[in-house]
């Protein structure tokens, strides 16, 4: 039982994350990305989850929860039931999804563009277990993010953005977890918007 604990932790850090670039180009880059939700304050939306655990003992569970969203960079999750050996991850920190945080945990290596996506290649800024981290954008934002572990583990989290009120928020999320001893599959739907624009709070007098 102690892989399914780690098996969660990773799920968790899922949902939870080129030529020479110089740093103003990345910069521009991350902007360019979140261009089209500058102006939305917060949302929340309701978390549809289901994982299973490709290697024994090939466990399958489903988890509803909620996301909530706060600018500049603030996005979590929180589960309202866990399993037993999730105790403990049912509020997780989903920031590392949010391009805006980059520049405080990675160095940008290299840039390159592949049709309408951007590619990026990091590292962490302090050394630990990430050997690298690959992620792609478009101008709706966050496409692709992959974590790849020195002990050759990999964490590879795929994103479909759809417009909500003309603006583009993820609607699938599919995450590959292949770390040492087990493979794990994640596949989460977001519903039930509730978006909170600029606009719409100077109208309510905030």
């Amino acid at each position: 039982m102690r892989s399914l604990v780690r098996c969660f932790v990773a799920f968790g850090a899922a949902m939870a994350l080129l030529a020479e670039a110089p740093a103003d180009e990345a910069m521009r880059t991350f902007a360019t990305a979140g261009a089209r939700t500058a102006s939305v304050r917060s949302y929340t939306s309701k978390l549809h989850v289901d994982f299973a655990l490709r290697t024994f003992p090939y466990l399958k569970v489903h988890l509803e929860g909620h996301v909530q969203f706060e600018r500049p960079n603030l996005l979590s999750v929180r589960f309202d039931h866990v399993p037993w050996f999730g105790k403990g991850f049912e509020h997780i920190k989903a920031d590392p999804l949010v391009p805006g945080t980059w520049p405080q945990h990675y160095d940008v290596t290299s840039i390159a563009r592949t049709g309408d996506r951007t590619v990026l290649e990091m590292k962490d800024k302090v050394p630990g277990n990430v050997k690298d981290v690959h992620a792609e954008l478009d101008n709706d934002g966050l496409r692709r993010i992959q974590w790849l572990y020195d002990n050759g583990g990999n964490i590879d989290v795929r994103i479909t953005q759809n417009p909500v009120d003309g603006v583009p928020l993820p609607s699938v999320e599919d995450a590959d977890i292949r770390l040492p001893g087990y493979h794990v599959v994640a596949h989460a739907t977001f519903s039930d918007y509730q978006i909170v624009s600029d606009a719409a709070a100077a109208d309510g007098g905030r």
